[in-house]
């Protein structure tokens, strides 16, 4: 069981508290949706989650986490093949690795994906194409809980299937993703969601949320498409 007790954080600028006695469990293993108005504390929230942020309370969560909150600055010249190498290869402990090694470090589906690129430079990739590259990768790391902050955003929907399929082939992991895009929920058959407003967290079914989503409350929170 992943959960969070009693959270409480204030900024050190200002000294004011921002949330305040905090508390919810995340679906573990699962998919749960971390939903809320833009400047609600969402990112805030996943900085403490992965222990970026100092906070008080009682955190049952993995030391180990995988946090993907934003694009790698990689320089332009660096190829694909070179990223895999180098997250792979901390990863597992190797310097270099062959593109062999590669293939069986990676889910299928994601290597149909990256090997047609390994060659070409970042700089040669759209940005949707560089943070699915990372997302990708990133997630062929062993983690058990792994946080990603809008991954979808700036990625076309045919790649977000694709991302989404590789997550769904590590169900035992535990994902929390923010996201402001409803298709994104649609396209699990199972989560839950945590519904940050006023500075607390709201846990919902499935079935709660599809039923409450029609709420002006709740059509706010996305984007239109």
């Amino acid at each position: 069981m992943m959960r969070v007790e009693h959270l409480a954080y204030q900024f050190s600028r200002n000294g004011q508290p921002f949330f305040k006695d905090v508390s919810f469990q995340l679906k573990s293993p699962g998919v749960n949706f971390l939903i809320g108005q833009n400047g609600a504390g969402k990112t805030t929230l996943a900085d403490i989650i992965t222990g970026l942020r100092p906070a008080q309370g009682e955190l049952d969560l993995p030391k180990a986490a995988i946090y993907l909150n934003q694009q790698l600055p990689l320089l332009s010249s660096i190829r694909v093949r070179d990223v895999a190498q180098l997250v792979l290869g901390i990863e597992h402990g190797r310097l270099r690795l062959t593109t062999e090694q590669l293939q069986q470090l990676i889910d299928t589906q994601a290597y149909q994906f990256l090997a047609p690129l390994w060659d070409q430079h970042y700089g040669q990739l759209s940005g949707g194409q560089r943070k699915l590259v990372q997302l990708l990768l990133f997630l062929q790391v062993d983690r058990e809980l792994i946080v990603l902050d809008e991954p979808t955003a700036a990625v076309d929907r045919e790649n977000v299937q694709l991302l989404f399929q590789v997550m769904q082939a590590h169900p035992e992991r535990t994902y929390l993703m923010i996201t402001h895009d409803v298709r994104d929920l649609h396209a699990f058959t199972d989560y839950q969601v945590l519904w940050l407003n006023d500075r607390q967290v709201t846990t919902l079914s499935k079935r709660t949320f599809e039923a409450a989503s029609a709420q002006a409350d709740f059509v706010a929170l996305f984007k239109t498409q």
